[in-house]
């Protein structure tokens, strides 16, 4: 009897220790200077690579600062097969010449590497640092009109996010046809103007870590198409959704072995009285 104890000991604890083993998930380094509408999870000291497809190659980049009446910061280059790397300094306060942007402080800031492919090598050709959000989205035209999403959504409210998306429709000069595709995990802003140089940009972004993960936009004679290569994994509502489904099967799993057991040691017994 007590050998039949022991080994309904070691079964249960078994089936516990693959249960809490099966559910430990990777400790995600967590920041707290991370404001409440953006993800804790993620990881600011992480550098975050976009591979490059496509990119205009006329001339460099002007990079512009947000203040119209200050000097450009320089001239950027990449190249299909190039990259772009991207890695987030902080989040700090709007800079006050950015007004023409609805997203508003705390703001993410980060420093842009532009890497070239020459001769099969990937050849770094200038970093801007510490460039806030928007002026990377000025820069790059990840958004459209005021809608300056950059590298980073905040993803508190996807529903403010897709009114003022749509809102970026502004006849005569700034109309356009927004579209916008939303998967559980993936959100799509679409963006044709009508009018003048008629951009055309479109961004997906990861709405659980709120990252850009792909960007196809055009302005004239300037192209980018770039495509995130590192997504961080992060735990999802819907991932946690699961684990109480599986908790309370695997739950199951112990008490009818539990009962199974007894049931046999009865079976056990009542053959030895016999």
């Amino acid at each position: 009897m007590k050998k039949l104890k022991g080994i309904t000991y070691i079964i249960v604890s078994l089936i516990l220790l693959q249960l809490f083993g099966f559910f430990s998930t990777p400790t995600v380094k967590a920041n707290t200077n991370i404001p409440d509408n953006f993800n804790k999870n993620l990881d600011l000291e992480e550098i975050f690579v976009y591979n490059v497809t496509a990119f205009n190659i006329s001339k460099p980049l002007e990079w512009l600062d947000v203040d119209w009446m200050a000097p450009s910061k320089g001239f950027a280059n990449t190249t299909a097969g190039g990259q772009i790397k991207v890695n987030f300094t902080g989040f700090y306060d709007k800079d006050p010449n950015d007004s023409f942007n609805i997203f508003n402080s705390p703001m993410p800031y980060m420093n842009i590497e532009f890497i070239e492919k020459k001769f099969g090598n990937l050849i770094s050709n200038t970093t801007f640092y510490n460039v806030s959000n928007g002026e990377a989205d000025l820069n790059l035209l990840l958004g459209y009109n005021q809608f300056k999403s950059g590298f980073l959504i905040p993803l508190s409210n996807i529903s403010w996010l897709k009114q003022h998306a749509y809102a970026q429709d502004v006849p005569p000069f700034m109309n356009a046809t927004v579209t916008i595709q939303e998967t559980a995990t993936r959100i799509t802003f679409d963006f044709h103007q009508k009018t003048g140089l008629e951009q055309k940009t479109k961004s997906t972004y990861d709405k659980i870590s709120g990252l850009l993960v792909y960007t196809n936009t055009s302005f004239g004679n300037y192209t980018l198409e770039m495509t995130l290569v590192n997504i961080p994994s992060f735990p999802s509502t819907e991932q946690f959704i699961a684990s109480y489904q599986i908790y309370i099967i695997c739950g199951a799993i112990i008490i009818t072995t539990i009962i199974s057991i007894t049931k046999l040691k009865k079976r056990i017994k009542n053959n030895k009285m016999l």
